[in-house]
């Protein structure tokens, strides 16, 4: 698909207001959160939608809402997020009536990584880094992880910030897009997860969806809690999801049948091929489609900078880099660019560093805490 075949937005990358960013904060339960959401970013979502709805009557050459309709009824995504994360599907309810959208456009908005599945895209990636470097007055080692998370270039410009509060867990910054409820996150207790799809990994047509679980995993105050929530649940797509916490990093990659932990290391580096997993890459029609997404090139990237990250700040350098090919940026045969990028020092509560767009070319900020995060 050619990245002309249908509306970009006009500048794509940062955000827009004070210093590039958009951040929301918001508190109570899921329909309140969604509400406010939805209410705020209404015309965010709106463009998002349109742009998204027109990608898909193009690829799929009927009706955006043939589409949708037929998604949702060959797949069972939407009742296993009811039933297993019913405060988070409130959420998606919520910002589908705040922003006057309908529902099941949300919903499938929010089902990225199932949909991307479901079509067998190959062209999306993301890549992230995780290690241990010597933060503060002690001299400690502390864990720090970060990620550029890549996603359709269509989809710039709708970057957002939300800061969850007073919640059923530990305060919460999630790093998004506008009608969505979270693409990768960290929280005051110190818990940070990124993630990156695997698309040779066993995928299904129900389970929980990405999206869910990442929020899910949020909730929880440690790695240790987290891992276990992972294995608890039914995935939906193959994904490999990196936990850190002020003194683990890990690596889980996660599919239709079950969760493979990576090995133990001071060390965690992941794009999108399997890694530690007991699969074979079938699922790739041939190496050439396989590598249009770079998974390759960016893991090769990430070895080669990770002797760069010994201080907090020192990922900015690393995920900026367009020569790599780190930062992805859109050709008319790959549509799609880097999103955002952020780097999170898994002290009590974290420092946050984000890029809300390209990070080539998007400033960096830090997201603060409340006085009372956690």
């Amino acid at each position: 698909m050619d990245s002309s075949s249908f509306t970009l937005p006009d500048e794509p990358g940062p955000a827009a207001g004070s210093g590039g960013l958009r951040l929301l904060r918001v508190e109570g339960d899921g329909a309140a959160r969604g509400k406010a959401h939805g209410e705020e970013f209404r015309g965010l979502i709106a463009d998002a939608l349109e742009r998204w709805r027109e990608s898909l009557a193009l690829r799929e050459n009927i009706a955006a809402e043939k589409y949708i309709e037929g998604f949702l009824s060959a797949t069972g995504f939407a009742a296993c997020a009811r039933e297993l994360s019913p405060d988070l599907f409130a959420e998606v309810e919520g910002i589908a009536s705040g922003s006057g959208q309908p529902f099941d456009d949300v919903l499938v908005y929010n089902l990225m990584d199932e949909e991307w599945r479901y079509e067998r895209d190959p062209n999306i990636g993301c890549s992230t880094i995780g290690t241990f470097i010597q933060a503060g007055a002690a001299g400690e080692a502390t864990a720090v992880l970060g990620q550029n998370m890549d996603l359709p270039a269509s989809m710039g410009g709708s970057q957002i910030v939300l800061q969850i509060e007073k919640g059923d867990g530990p305060d919460q910054v999630v790093l998004s897009g506008a009608g969505m409820i979270g693409l990768l996150g960290v929280n005051a207790a110190g818990l940070a997860v990124c993630v990156n799809t695997v698309r040779a990994l066993p995928a299904a047509t129900d389970g929980l969806p990405v999206a869910f679980v990442i929020r899910e995993l949020l909730r929880r105050r440690n790695a240790a809690a987290a891992a276990d929530c992972l294995a608890s649940i039914p995935h939906a797509s193959g994904q490999h999801y990196a936990l850190g916490d002020p003194s683990v990093i890990r690596g889980y990659e996660c599919s239709a049948e079950g969760c493979v932990a990576g090995p133990a290391s001071r060390h965690l580096l992941h794009t999108n091929h399997i890694l530690w997993s007991p699969y074979e890459d079938d699922a790739n029609e041939s190496t050439h489609a396989f590598e249009a997404h770079g998974t390759h090139t960016r893991m090769a990237g990430l070895q080669d900078g990770l002797d760069q990250v010994t201080s907090p700040g020192d990922m900015q350098s690393l995920l900026s880099a367009t020569d790599s090919g780190l930062c992805v940026l859109p050709a008319p045969t790959r549509p799609a660019e880097t999103f955002c990028a952020a780097e999170f020092l898994l002290t009590v509560p974290p420092t946050v560093r984000i890029a809300p767009g390209r990070p080539d070319k998007t400033p960096w900020q830090t997201i603060g805490w409340s006085s009372n995060p956690d």
